[in-house]
């Protein structure tokens, strides 16, 4: 099953999201929409395939461009979580 972490202390300037998952078509796409229905947006995103998993990071801020409350990060996680599953 999906898995998606909030992992602290990753950046300074924006919340990491990290997005583990079986790399299946329209995965980006999904997490995309998951992301624009919390209304963050993404300042950088790495995003890795090794076999048949998605590795993915995204950066993400609220909208005044700072990082993430740890529990509006937290109901982020959970909610991309849920949009993947």
């Amino acid at each position: 099953p999906p898995r998606v972490e909030v992992v602290p202390g990753a950046s300074d300037s924006a919340t990491v999201l990290e997005v583990r998952a079986h790399d299946s078509l329209g995965l980006l796409h999904r997490i995309g929409r998951a992301l624009a229905a919390a209304r963050v947006s993404v300042r950088q995103a790495r995003v890795s395939t090794h076999g048949a998993d998605a590795v993915d990071a995204f950066y993400v801020v609220d909208g005044d461009g700072r990082p993430l409350p740890a529990d509006t990060a937290k109901q982020v996680a959970k909610a991309l979580e849920k949009a993947l599953t």
